[in-house]
């Protein structure tokens, strides 16, 4: 996740969360997050354009964050 933060800064935000922090818990709630590890992807208007649950390539991401960003 930190490399993909670096590659995509100024383009896009990538944030990771620690999922077993309570303060977290209405995010997970908000964006359907059931099991750890997950990604969610949001376009600009924070509409969720993807949901990725268990070990996703950086692979996958970059194509999902490079979809959203056209």
């Amino acid at each position: 996740m930190n490399g993909l933060a670096e590659e995509f800064e100024g383009r896009a935000t990538v944030v990771q969360l620690d999922a077993n922090v309570l303060a977290n818990e209405r995010l997970q709630l908000t964006y359907g997050v059931r099991g750890h590890p997950s990604a969610v992807i949001l376009d600009s208007e924070g509409q969720v354009t993807q949901r990725y649950f268990g070990v996703e390539t950086a692979v996958a991401l970059r194509s999902a964050l490079n979809d959203v960003l056209r």
